[in-house]
């Protein structure tokens, strides 16, 4: 009986473990410093072949003008580990990406 509990604290144990890495990923993307000297990570992505953009109506979607080339999503007000907000732009220009981030964060942070 003992064996049989200490194989399934172990078993559990390591099933914890893994849950824990998969929350501290690291922060991937492009450091922006904007004029107001807030800094904020873009994540610059290519749309995959007919891959459309998200909801327009969606909380955290931002889509240009011009259509659907450029959508940024805000993933985060503030990011787990370093606390910067983070965005993901899918076709845009670092110009553009940056314009729609700090809306979205204006908007929702």
């Amino acid at each position: 009986m003992k064996k049989l509990l200490l194989g399934m604290f172990l078993a559990t144990l390591s099933l914890v473990g893994c849950g824990t890495e998969e929350a501290n990923l690291p922060e991937t993307g492009q450091v922006v410093t904007t004029e107001d000297g807030r800094e904020l990570v873009i994540e610059q992505r290519s749309a995959e072949p007919g891959e459309e953009a998200p909801d327009v109506d969606a909380a955290n979607v931002s889509v240009d003008e011009d259509g659907l080339a450029c959508w940024v999503v805000l993933n985060y007000c503030r990011h787990p580990d370093t606390g910067r907000p983070h965005c993901t732009a899918t076709g845009c220009t670092i110009a553009q990406a940056i314009k729609h981030c700090q809306a979205l964060i204006r908007k929702h942070c």
